[in-house]
């Protein structure tokens, strides 16, 4: 019975920590896994220097530093990895109601860009090119112009990469001969996948739910609010969609 009490409590708690990992932004997870990685030497260390084994430190040290260099390198896939664990939690929270993604999705040839509904993050993964398997959050602005240049061959690509920077370097078209992409409406063409990974919706939600979700990152990528018409339009076309072809109560 203790077992199970226990095996009961491991997982609720593992349950608990894979929520606040999706839910909490890169960088607030990256300083508090600092943090609690301090607390834990400080620790270590106390209880060393009280047992008199403090000998002890430089041979855990000596031994925990490649495993200290890995981790900090797999820190570069931690938007990737959010993802996963985000869609894993929405298809188990679904068993308890939950029936919106914390992630909308925008995939092109070129990039798959992603924005945190709950914080207002946008990051991407590149597709293609020379950057392929990068984030767009690692590249610095030299690099993120370099990629609009590979991106000139696909508009779709190109508006979506034009969008990320006028979010996060504003500026960024001065530095540019052309001044960048125009913005051009998107095509009109969408699926049903497609318009629900842009709300972060599941394919049988209400037509309350899209409003809602429609709502929340229109709010958050209104050209006024350091969106883009692009993305503007994007998310209004997701919504039509939805709304006509999914007939919704």
């Amino acid at each position: 019975m203790s077992r199970l009490v226990i095996l009961i409590a491991v997982i609720l708690v593992a349950w608990l920590l894979v929520r606040w990992f999706v839910r909490t932004p890169p960088k607030q997870v990256i300083t508090t896994a600092k943090r609690a990685g301090l607390l834990l030497a400080l620790l270590v260390l106390a209880f060393l220097a009280l047992t008199g084994r403090l000998n002890w430190i430089f041979v855990i040290g000596a031994a925990a530093l490649p495993f200290l260099r890995r981790g900090l390198t797999l820190l570069r896939f931690l938007p990737m990895v959010r993802g996963l664990l985000g869609g894993a939690a929405g298809q188990a929270g679904g068993a308890f109601g939950q029936q919106r993604s914390p992630f909308s999705t925008l995939e092109t040839r070129f990039l798959r860009v992603s924005l945190d509904i709950r914080t207002g993050n946008l990051d991407g993964e590149i597709l293609d090119g020379a950057f392929e398997g990068q984030f767009l959050s690692k590249l610095t602005l030299d690099e993120l112009l370099r990629l609009l240049q590979e991106c000139s061959t696909d508009p779709r690509s190109a508006a979506l990469l034009a969008a990320y920077l006028d979010r996060h370097h504003s500026g960024w078209r001065t530095q540019t001969d052309s001044g960048g992409p125009r913005e051009t409406p998107p095509e009109h063409g969408m699926s049903a996948a497609e318009a629900c990974d842009i709300l972060g919706v599941e394919a049988k939600a209400s037509k309350a739910e899209i409003i809602q979700a429609h709502r929340r990152l229109i709010h958050k990528l209104h050209p006024d609010r350091g969106g883009s018409t692009y993305l503007a339009t994007k998310i209004n076309q997701a919504k039509d969609y939805l709304l006509k072809h999914q007939n919704a109560p």
